[in-house]
């Protein structure tokens, strides 16, 4: 459903949810409960009529949506038509208690969907719950968003994930929902082309991301079977399990030394690049292969990896590159950097 505002869940209710039973039937009891996981918010206004013959995307993990200006520079620069964008904040005191989302689609001149992957019933990690005490949510959501600065046309979200695994209490992060991907249509001279800004989970195995990439496929070629696409997000690429990446970090660094190219070139341990591949999509065309894209702060030591990228199917890709996320001092803009490419009808 298109609204003007997500439905609004008010604070004693996401606390009784937080402090109430955590298991997977309740999770399944309160998402189906809470209309805002259904519902894209439609806001901004697009600039512009048509991109002509081209498109150029940018596909960005914001980590929150903090640093907006940082950010909006970035995508300016790169006069970017279409923006795909995940981990965006609404209402969350750890990024302000605002609309980041609308502020940047405003500064850019786009028109902007939202889908709402959480609600979030806390402050977030234990870094951000640290910083943020007991500062209250306004509203608890983050998800995933498309900004154009042309019309979007006929936006849709899919549910990729219902587990619920994150409500679970041993996650240490309450939230309802799971992962998702927030899709629409834009116009390359007289053709529709699905755009799909997606985020897959992190901690499952390379197995798990493979059926939410099932999952994506399929209610693409539900919703448009013959229309070009550009897929961008996302993918946690990672390789492996999360109690492998995590439970011995010296181990994991130790079998990524072993390995130097395993997070980098990831396909070989991923199976969703053949899932991908058979299902008429390339990679290889629309990302430069040869750096990672997440980003860390100074002194830390995890390993880093390509996770985020284009996929695509019918189109010619050019002009790939991979953007750093970087504050005017030096610090990250985001834990990730940023994707750009242009595309047109093969």
């Amino acid at each position: 459903m298109l609204v003007p505002q997500l439905t609004h869940v008010p604070l004693a209710e996401r606390r009784a949810m937080r402090d109430g039973a955590r298991d997977s039937a309740t999770h399944l009891r309160h998402a189906a409960a809470t209309p805002a996981l259904g519902e894209i918010e439609i806001g901004g206004k697009a600039s512009r009529e048509n991109a002509g013959e081209s498109l150029t995307v940018i596909a960005w993990n914001v980590e929150r949506l903090r640093h907006i200006d940082a950010i909006a520079a970035t995508i300016a620069d790169q006069r970017a038509d279409v923006v795909l964008l995940s981990e965006v904040d609404k209402g969350m005191a750890r990024s302000g208690n605002g609309h980041p989302l609308s502020r940047l689609a405003e500064s850019l001149g786009h028109a902007f969907a939202y889908g709402v992957e959480f609600l979030e019933l806390g402050n977030g990690n234990e870094t951000e719950q640290v910083a943020n005490g007991t500062a209250e949510n306004a509203e608890g959501f983050h998800g995933n968003a498309i900004t154009s600065a042309i019309p979007l046309l006929r936006p849709f979200l899919v549910r990729l994930d219902a587990a619920g695994a994150w409500f679970l209490p041993e996650h240490g992060q309450p939230r309802i929902g799971g992962r998702m991907a927030l899709g629409g249509q834009v116009m390359i001279g007289d053709r529709r082309v699905t755009v799909v800004s997606a985020h897959l989970e992190n901690r499952t195995d390379p197995a798990g991301r493979v059926d939410q990439t099932r999952n994506l496929l399929d209610a693409i070629e539900r919703y448009d079977a013959d229309a070009p696409v550009l897929i961008g997000g996302d993918f946690n690429t990672l390789t492996a399990t999360y109690p492998e990446r995590n439970d011995d970090p010296a181990a994991w660094l130790k079998r990524i030394a072993a390995e130097p190219d395993r997070l980098i070139c990831p396909d070989r341990h991923e199976p969703l690049f053949a899932v991908m591949a058979e299902r008429g999509y390339d990679w290889r065309d629309a990302n430069t292969l040869d750096r990672p894209t997440q980003r860390r702060a100074a002194g830390d030591p995890t390993p880093v990896g390509r996770v985020d990228w284009f996929f695509t199917r019918g189109l010619a890709a050019s002009a790939q590159a991979t953007l750093p996320a970087i504050l005017p001092d030096g610090s990250p803009s985001s834990d990730h950097d940023a994707l750009v490419v242009t595309v047109g009808l093969k």
